[in-house]
This record gives structure tokens, sequence and C-alpha cells, in this order.
């Protein structure tokens, strides 16, 4: 399966920036803010390591061992 690196760039930002807005803002009912940090949070990790997959598949084609 081919990840595509920009599409995995992008929704990691959204995830983080989602999470620091999420943080930050005021919310009538804490539970929906905490499953709402644990949603972007799962999010964000996955992506993250979604992300470092790719880098190391892509090394791997390289055949440069520098």
């Amino acid at each position: 399966m081919k990840i595509n690196k920009d599409l995995i760039d992008a929704v990691l930002m959204l995830s983080v920036i989602g999470l620091v807005l999420v943080g930050t803002s005021e919310f009538n009912d804490e539970t929906a803010k905490n499953i709402t940090m644990i949603a972007l949070g799962i999010s964000a990790v996955t992506t993250l390591v979604l992300r470092l997959i790719g880098g190391i598949k892509e090394s791997g084609k390289s055949g440069h061992s520098h």
C-alpha cells in the first residue's frame, strides 16, 4: 500500500491544530472535551506512525547508505 506523504502530513497538522484548539477552549461538558481530545490524539498518533512507516519504506527503497 502506498502512503501519500502529503496527505499524512496534512492530517497530522490538522490533528495537532485541533488538539490545541480543543485544549484551550471552554466546554460546557467536560466529557465531550475529553472524548474529542482522545479522538484527535489517536488520530495524531496514527498519522505519526504512518509517517514514520512511510519514511522507513522510502529510505529502504533509495539504495543509498549515507
